[in-house]
């Protein structure tokens, strides 16, 4: 639960097993490397029996379900190079490549009406934010700030162009938000450790991350007040899940 209580493990095997993400139907998807290659699975919410959903060679990572659930975003590297794909949610076929660039293309993340995608590259040098159409075509990139950007969630609330993402601060790793119509950046945290993996609540009112060494916190998406923890220990790959069904 997004207040810490009633965990359980989704996955029950002896592999490794990374970057979960939520479906708005509740389902997971995740990558693992339970027959040796990263691959893409997808389980219920609760678990059960996984589903092998993406095993092209190489990595099968980073997945980010549409908003309406029928197609994914991850980054392949099949052609040879890491480049953001999206495809089938349902067979895991190839709907369109995204990217095409020398560059290291990652961790994908859907606008919330589906016409756009967040990534991060480093084609400019240090990884950054970019953003593109879904249908592809050329990328833009939005994040200035320093030398090094990752990890972008894109808020889920309609009508907003708000993407929060991980920074580099000095010797620090910080969460900040971007307001990508005017500009404005808004600092989640600031000097409190090394944050990163931001996710946005379903209303958009809230970001989770992760807090190296310490935990997931909880912290309002305007930059008010302090973050709360609401679990305790090493954690990685945080995703919010789907609002519950009314």
């Amino acid at each position: 639960d997004f207040d810490g209580a009633n965990t359980g493990a989704i996955s029950n095997n002896s592999s490794t097993n990374i970057l979960p993400a939520w479906s708005p139907s509740g389902a997971i998807a995740y990558t693992s490397f339970m027959r040796g290659n990263p691959d893409l699975y997808v389980t219920g919410g609760a678990g059960g029996r996984p589903k092998q959903l993406a095993k092209y060679r190489g990595m099968n990572t980073g997945a980010a379900f549409s908003p309406d659930g029928s197609k994914i975003a991850l980054t392949l590297s099949k052609d040879g190079n890491p480049e953001i794909y999206v495809i089938n949610a349902s067979d895991g076929s190839v709907l369109k490549r995204i990217t095409d660039n020398r560059a290291i293309d990652t961790s994908p993340t859907w606008s919330p009406d589906g016409s756009q995608l967040a990534f991060v590259s480093d084609r400019n040098g240090g990884p950054q934010i970019f953003v593109v159409s879904s249908n592809g075509g050329g990328a833009t990139q939005v994040s200035f700030n320093g030398t090094y950007n990752t990890t972008p969630a894109w808020s889920k609330k309609k009508g907003k162009s708000i993407i929060a993402y991980t920074t580099r601060d000095g010797s620090n790793y910080d969460i900040v938000t971007l307001d990508l119509g005017t500009k404005a950046m808004t600092r989640i945290t600031q000097q409190m450790g090394n944050n990163e993996e931001p996710s946005f609540s379903p209303d958009g009112r809230a970001i989770a991350f992760a807090r190296a060494g310490q935990g997931v916190f909880i912290a309002n998406a305007d930059g008010t007040g302090t973050p709360v923890k609401v679990w305790s220990g090493s954690a990685t790959g945080i995703d919010w899940g789907p609002a519950p069904a009314q």
